[in-house]
């Protein structure tokens, strides 16, 4: 006789087994994120040490002073910046700026899930609101100033798919942004000779025999350092300003600064996301890292 590989069910499982299967409820899918915070802390009060921590992101302190950009906060920079971030002439194909990926209409980020511009980008474009505050910058850190963000997108092909030599031409000769440049910047050098300062020019490191990169190396050192001075003159233009753009009334701001001030019934924020703040401030941990 063939026995069962199975032990053999005990009244109590199987009546578990018919009470999941003629259940009309579809079990929730969590994600593996504990979701049991928000039935044991039914009251949305903060709790002393929340209140601390609450006090540490209201209200929105000054962007603190940007060593590296000597021009982080001269308004012609940001008003050159600003003429810059909506220029679709940065742009390989003229089609582009950094407003195709920054929309102010969508809070200044993008509203599909991966951007398009000379390509698909590989991830959606993070906000420039409120980058004044980043120590690091791109979703992955990998740029260390303001400045230096601003300037990659130019040159990467998938977004603006430009180049340092192109964009700096393009500031020489219009008719009109040399001298918003040398007011901020000082004297633009003499690019015309373009056997010293070719039309088409960058580096690319992981690259090494792509034309422009050859082109690029092919310059003298001195040449390429005045390239990067222009360059890196206009990433800190741009990141003058974006650093104006600060929003510090949220519909969060409003009920800390209700809340801080006693109104603890404030309703700018539902209950729901009041029990998300104890948890973001409290056994969730959120704040160690996002503070």
């Amino acid at each position: 006789m063939q026995t069962s590989k199975f032990p053999a069910a005990n009244s109590s499982f199987v009546l578990l087994l018919f009470s999941l299967g003629c259940s009309d409820e579809k079990p929730v899918n969590t994600g593996g994120v504990d979701t049991s915070y928000a039935e044991e802390e039914a009251d949305p009060v903060l709790s002393e040490r929340e209140v601390e921590k609450l006090q540490q992101l209201y209200p929105l302190e000054a962007p603190p002073a940007d060593p590296t950009n000597a021009f982080a906060d001269d308004p012609a920079a940001a008003h050159l910046g600003q003429f810059l971030f909506f220029d679709t002439r940065l742009s390989g194909s003229g089609e582009f700026s950094c407003a195709t990926c920054h929309q102010p209409d969508h809070g200044f980020t993008d509203p599909e899930r991966l951007s398009e511009a000379a390509g698909t980008t590989g991830r959606h474009s993070p906000t420039v609101l409120n980058t004044a505050y980043n120590n690091w910058f791109f979703w992955d850190g990998r740029a260390d100033t303001h400045w230096c963000q601003a300037l990659g997108p130019l040159e990467a092909e998938g977004e603006q798919n430009t180049n340092r030599l192109a964009v700096i031409h393009l500031i020489a000769d219009d008719p009109d942004l040399p001298r918003a440049y040398e007011a901020i910047f000082g004297v633009l050098p003499d690019l015309s000779d373009q056997a010293r300062f070719p039309a088409n020019a960058k580096p690319v490191a992981d690259d090494p025999d792509h034309i422009q990169n050859i082109t690029w190396e092919a310059m003298t050192s001195d040449d390429r350092d005045t390239v990067n001075v222009v360059f890196s003159n206009l990433g800190k233009a741009i990141a003058a300003y974006e650093r104006k753009l600060i929003r510090a009334d949220a519909p969060f701001d409003r009920f800390a600064a209700a809340y801080l001030a006693g109104d603890t019934e404030n309703t700018e924020i539902s209950e729901d996301a009041v029990l998300g703040l104890k948890h973001y401030l409290g056994d969730g941990m959120c704040f160690a890292c996002h503070s």
